[in-house]
């Protein structure tokens, strides 16, 4: 009787210490997850919304040749040009493109574009 006892002893502590080990694992893992912060997961990046007149549009054409051509820009993100009042709003990311690079590919279609009047700026998290 003696050695059942001893080896029910030696047993319950085994499984006592796989446990212990368990949760002390399983603590150590969530401790090195949570060694990231906010600021490593996101960056802040600030959009800017201008308004840029464009001289030349005559038709709808026109108007689909410069809203294409700016948002083939890499940086820009939203495109609305308007034909009856000549002008383009878009919001690019100053951090990947110069308002100066949009200008030059308007240009170089055959348009004219004016100087960009700031509109708006909004803050944007995107995820790294």
């Amino acid at each position: 009787m003696l050695t059942m006892k001893s080896l029910f002893m030696k047993v319950s502590m085994s499984c006592i210490l796989v446990i212990a080990l368990a949760i002390t694992s399983c603590a150590q893992e969530q401790k090195k997850e949570d060694k990231t912060t906010p600021k490593e997961q996101t960056k802040q990046v600030m959009m800017q919304t201008v308004k840029m007149p464009v001289d030349g549009m005559v038709c709808n054409a026109c108007q689909s040749n410069v809203k294409k051509t700016i948002k083939s820009v890499d940086g820009v993100t939203d495109v609305e040009v308007n034909l009856e009042k000549k002008y383009a709003v878009f919001t690019f990311d100053p951090t990947k493109v110069k308002i100066e690079q949009v200008k030059k590919a308007v240009n170089d279609k055959g348009f004219e574009a004016g100087k960009p009047q700031k509109v708006k700026q909004c803050g944007i998290a995107i995820e790294k």
